[in-house]
């Protein structure tokens, strides 16, 4: 029997959207020689629930992507009541700290709980195992802070994880061993995070000094002038219309003195007639 024809157009769209969804879930190809993943921890760690906030922060760093392309990993991780914990306390963490932070907690071995349970457990001097971590190897890890110490306590007790780096305080406690793929991945659960010193504790710069204001010279007010204190007892009740009379000239006491000789000489002349 011939096959339908008129059904291929509506096959060819089914398919369509079913090939995207597979480009887009694909992991990242890897950088081993394979070149296939042997895992995908985002999809490991997405069956637990309780691992989601730190799940998150692996994609969002790009850290799932350096472990995808590995082929021997550890993965230690926190819950999510830890990874709140310390957003809520570093609000300010910069991207590429929150990077260094999450790839200290990617080891660069295979270690599952059988491997916990074999370390040494001395006496007092309590040896420790040094761990390489993903941050050694982005080149901006100081002080051996891309180092992690793996402690076991004697007569059975915990199993500490702390930062290499010297002054380091924060430490996490083995909880359990979620799950494995020997010889692939392993992921276990620890207390809290790892902190070594620098990474989250790092100095922040400054405040900015608020701007100083300009201090601008304020001219001093003009005092007003008193009026003029008047020089006499009869000055002071003249009005302020009244002004000092001028002083005669010469030809004016000149032409006064001469209208008086004239003046007195008639008046002489009459009295000598009349006598």
């Amino acid at each position: 029997m011939a096959p339908n024809l008129s059904l291929l157009p509506f096959l060819f769209l089914a398919v369509l959207p079913a090939a995207g969804n597979a480009a887009a879930a694909a992991p990242p190809p890897s950088s081993s020689s394979s070149g296939n993943a042997a895992f995908n921890v985002t999809e490991i760690l997405a069956r637990y629930p309780e691992f989601k906030l730190f799940n998150l922060l692996l994609s969002k760093t790009r850290v799932a992507r350096e472990i995808n392309s590995r082929s021997s990993i550890t993965v230690l991780v926190p819950d999510n009541s830890a990874v709140d914990w310390l957003l809520r306390r570093s609000a300010r963490l910069a991207r590429s700290s929150l990077f260094e932070l999450m790839s200290v907690h990617v080891i660069l071995d295979y270690i599952d709980g059988a491997k916990l349970a074999a370390l040494p457990r001395g006496g007092g001097g309590n040896p420790s195992t040094v761990l390489t971590t993903l941050f050694q190897t982005t080149g901006t890890a100081r002080n051996r802070t891309g180092f992690l110490n793996v402690t076991a306590a004697p007569r059975g007790g915990a199993v500490v994880f702390i930062s290499a780096a010297p002054g380091s305080l924060v430490s996490a406690t083995f909880k359990r061993a979620v799950t494995a793929r020997p010889y692939n991945i392993s992921v276990l659960q620890i207390s809290n995070f790892v902190v070594p010193p620098g990474i989250v504790t790092r100095p922040r710069p400054p405040a900015p000094s608020p701007p100083r204001m300009r201090q601008m010279a304020v001219a001093p007010s003009p005092t007003p002038t008193p009026p003029p204190l008047p020089t006499s007892e009869g000055d002071a009740g003249e009005g302020p219309d009244a002004a000092e009379a001028p002083a005669p000239s010469r030809g004016h006491v000149a032409k006064v003195m001469s209208r008086w000789i004239t003046g007195a000489a008639v008046g002489f002349a009459l009295m000598l007639g009349f006598l």
